[in-house]
């Protein structure tokens, strides 16, 4: 049996031929870049704010016009993540790592083209994928349980092993995240860690907490600096020449992208894994094969690519999962669902029987986007390589004022604004005492995660957890997790019995 339909494709490009689909596209992608590169912002704002003026729309246009604003949100997200180390979405965290670090040391045009390359492979690649491989892809989905999608967490979680530094600091900050990323409800509703503050209830939300934590402490340490780099002298003049030559970088890295581009697609197709934790997982994997592994996080390009090529990749996913099951991988998926549902389409088995030509138009489409991307992106990057030519006096206020305004913004509620100064103090803190701040980030993000699906797997194995082994990508996720946990421990070893028998 073909995987491909080729009557269906036919008539869904039919579909897609219109000067007006193209025109929703391109305004689609610089609604959610702008979206997605402003602090607290994030293209599922822009998808839920433009839902209702597409009620008149043709079906394919305001799917267009919507899943374009999605993709174009997680790619702004990366743009602040790179230039002012404020990820525009918990997605574009992983950006921070390497990206903010070539920015200090005036790459930030090289990282911009970097980032906008990766982004576009990332895109184009996952939904290529999803075209060629879209039923198996969803009998792929269905195998992973709450044991596989517990253990693919702890994978996430693996990169804080990698994290260079004193692995007892690293491991007491991740700690410390995972703790705090269990405030709230548990999974039997009732409140852990809350203090009688019913605003924290749900959890603490990670837009304050990434603000904090990033944006506003990183702030603290421009003070005594006049612009975002080392010096004036060190800031290059801003040309399409360093930005080609970051796209480059990410076009040579055929493998590292490609990995990515799989790790990506894989995990966006997992119902709440999203990407966060496919960036964080294909950043890791990066790490772990690389032959220069102390360079990362310090502005390793390699790091870059892995992050941004993953965190586009896995919107393909996030979306198949959505049309195939009707299960929204992400927060923007759900939103995207209720699209789908209004203009009289229900996502699932049925959406793909009865209207195959629509799902491919979809895919496709989305394909397209990727495509548009790279100029629009080229244009914003243009303007925003302009960020390092600020001075930090003018820079500092204005960073601070968006990021508490980005706060307040998810909820409307000032304690998030009150958390955001909490967590900025706690960076601080933990910066100046030499503990690192995205340990405490990872387990922020991923706490609740390992919590539910670790509670729902004891209720599903309690008395019979050896029967978890019969599972294999159980079992082999096991292995891996395991493996990338010790591998820094074993290094640590093996360098200090060489250094003592050197002397």
């Amino acid at each position: 049996m073909s995987l491909i339909n080729f009557s269906a494709v036919s008539e869904a490009l039919g579909m897609l031929f219109s000067l007006e689909i193209v025109l929703y596209i391109i305004g689609g992608l610089i609604v959610g870049t702008v979206l997605g590169a402003i602090p607290g912002l994030s293209g599922t704002l822009g998808i839920a704010l433009m839902l209702p003026i597409t009620y008149y729309m043709e079906p394919i246009s305001a799917i267009m016009f919507l899943s374009a604003i999605f993709t174009g949100g997680v790619y702004g997200g990366g743009i602040t993540a790179v230039m002012l180390n404020v990820p525009g979405a918990p997605g574009a965290v992983a950006t921070t790592l390497d990206g903010y670090p070539m920015t200090r040391q005036g790459k930030h045009n090289e990282a911009l083209g970097i980032g906008l390359m990766s982004s576009v492979i990332g895109c184009l690649v996952g939904y290529l994928l999803v075209f060629v491989f879209l039923q198996p892809l969803g009998t792929f989905v269905l195998k992973f349980q709450a044991p596989e999608m517990m253990i693919l967490t702890l994978f996430a979680l693996s990169i804080i092993s990698t994290i260079q530094g004193d692995i007892l600091k690293t491991l007491i900050a991740g700690f410390l995240g995972l703790l705090l990323g269990t405030i709230g409800s548990t999974t039997f509703g009732r409140p852990r860690g809350t203090f009688g503050i019913n605003e924290l209830y749900e959890g603490i939300e990670i837009v304050p907490a990434l603000m904090g934590l990033l944006a506003i402490s990183e702030l603290f340490f421009l003070v005594n600096r006049k612009f975002i780099v080392d010096s004036k002298t060190d800031i290059p003049k801003k040309s399409f020449r360093s930005i080609f030559a970051g796209m480059k970088i990410s076009v040579k890295q055929k493998i590292n992208t490609l990995r990515s581009s799989i790790i990506g697609l894989a995990i966006g197709l997992l119902p709440a894994a999203g990407a966060t934790v496919a960036s964080l997982v294909s950043y890791s994997q990066a790490q772990t094969f690389s032959k220069d592994k102390k360079s990362f996080g310090k502005g390793n390009p390699k790091g870059l690519v892995a992050a941004e090529t993953a965190n586009s990749a896995s919107e393909g996913g996030s979306l198949g999962t959505m049309m195939t099951f009707g299960i929204p991988g992400g927060s923007a998926a759900a939103v995207l669902m209720a699209a789908f549902m209004v203009h009289g389409l229900t996502p699932g088995p049925f959406l793909i029987r009865d209207h195959l030509d629509l799902t491919y138009a979809v895919i496709i489409g989305n394909f397209f986007q990727g495509v548009f991307l790279l100029g629009i992106g080229l244009l914003f990057i243009w303007y925003f390589s302009r960020v390092v030519f600020i001075p930090t006096r003018l820079l500092i206020p204005i960073v601070t004022i968006f990021s508490l305004l980005g706060a307040f913004s998810v909820r409307m509620l000032y304690i998030d604004v009150i958390i955001t100064i909490l967590f900025a103090i706690l960076a601080l803190i933990m910066r100046k005492l030499d503990y690192p701040i995205i340990a405490i980030l990872l387990g922020l993000i991923l706490g609740a995660s390992i919590d539910g699906e670790l509670t729902r797997t004891i209720l599903l194995y309690e008395g019979r957890y050896l029967e978890l082994f019969q599972r294999p990508i159980f079992t082999i996720m096991l292995i891996i997790t395991v493996i990338v946990f010790l591998i820094p421990v074993f290094q640590k070893l093996f360098n200090k019995n060489k250094a003592f028998s050197n002397d």
